[in-house]
């Protein structure tokens, strides 16, 4: 067990009245690149499908934020043919989102989600399918860009990334039923909804090589990329809470779950938001410090970007024009990290104890 020295810090209390900082105890190196030219590929191959970006202003170049994002998770060295298959997939996951799962029309259509969602994992789980001529384009972008990666990648680390993308898809579909969810049951849901072993899968497919099957499935491995993927999700949910109800969407969020079940106020649910998160933060520091010393390097590098997820998710929450309509409210990507008005100065707490979640307690048997 750990007591983990590096952030026994005073803690602060939660922001209140506008979006809150999140405090970030690791270091924050830039990327190591920023793979424009493969980007390029990515906008022409989106565009290509009929999807193409609303106006965000002169000053905004289509794609930066996702080659920021790509820089994040790979190296120099990773295949820029499966950094692209990774951006045609993330691409396309956006318009799903926005089209089908979080379209304001979703709670009206789920009979008809249920049966296109079945189809999407089918075709990203089958190499060779055969697209019919009238598929929909989200089918037809899908097999292409998984075809892609099937072109680079082992059967075993597409497996990884097709099985994340149907615990995404069929979590959007189930948020769609629970009206309202009780706490456990939605950070459960959010660890998948968000994408947590897609985004894991596709780190690890930037690595030096694969990880081994033991690895992979270890208990400890598991905790991490879970409790990294829900730390994200609860960020985003803070983050994005008032532009989904601007958008009229339905899908329950932990702080409209919080105000329902505890009957707190908007600025309490945030304060308590950002608790979960930063109990999620403690137990990945002491997760890391007990996988780190004998990982290998391609469990270490999924290790280190999963740390750069977290760093990812507060650079595209402050900068792209998806969450940040307004060029003047935007900031420039390469200064989040090192504006110190970005990050809170320490944790909320330091409650090392487990959440209180069936689900996800267990976690913190493994540090």
């Amino acid at each position: 067990m750990s007591n983990t020295p590096e952030v026994g810090q005073t803690a602060i209390p939660a922001q209140r009245g506008s979006t809150p900082r999140f405090h970030y105890p690791l270091p924050m190196p830039e990327p190591s690149h920023v793979p424009t030219d493969v980007m390029a590929e990515v906008r022409a191959w989106k565009e290509s499908y009929g999807w193409t970006e609303p106006s965000a202003g002169s000053h905004h170049i289509p794609g930066t934020v996702m080659a920021w994002c790509l820089g994040r998770f790979s190296t120099p060295e990773t295949s820029k043919r499966v950094l692209r298959g990774i951006g045609c997939l993330a691409e396309w996951g956006l318009v799903v989102d926005d089209d089908v799962l979080d379209h304001a029309e979703a709670s009206g259509r789920i009979s008809e989600i249920i049966r296109f969602v079945g189809r999407l994992t089918h075709v990203s789980e089958s190499p060779g399918y055969r697209v019919p001529k009238n598929a929909s384009p989200l089918i037809t972008a899908l097999h292409d860009a998984m075809e892609q990666l099937r072109a680079e990648c082992t059967p075993t680390q597409v497996a990884r990334v097709s099985a994340g993308l149907r615990h995404t898809l069929t979590s959007g579909v189930h948020k769609l039923h629970m009206d309202e969810p009780n706490e456990d049951e939605y950070l459960a849901l959010r660890i998948h909804d968000i994408g947590g072993y897609t985004y894991a899968a596709e780190i690890a497919l930037c690595g030096p090589a694969p990880i081994p099957d033991e690895e992979w499935h270890a208990p400890a491995v598991r905790a991490l990329i879970e409790c990294t993927t829900l730390l994200v999700g609860v960020e985003n949910d803070v983050f994005s809470y008032r532009k989904e109800k601007a958008e009229g969407q339905t899908s329950p969020n932990i702080l409209g779950i919080l105000q329902a079940a505890r009957g707190l106020s908007f600025d309490q649910a945030v304060a308590t938001a950002v608790e979960l998160r930063d109990r999620l933060m403690l137990l990945i520091l002491r997760l890391r410090e007990r996988l780190m010393p004998s990982a290998e390097p391609p469990l270490r590098y999924l290790i280190e970007g999963l740390a750069h997820f977290i760093i990812a998710n507060t650079e595209v929450s402050l900068c792209a024009p998806r969450y940040v309509p307004s060029a003047a409210h935007r900031m420039a990507l390469e200064d989040v990290a090192k504006t110190p008005a970005c990050w809170a100065p320490s944790l909320s707490t330091t409650d090392t104890s487990p959440l209180p979640y069936p689900s996800i307690s267990w976690w913190w048997d493994h540090c």
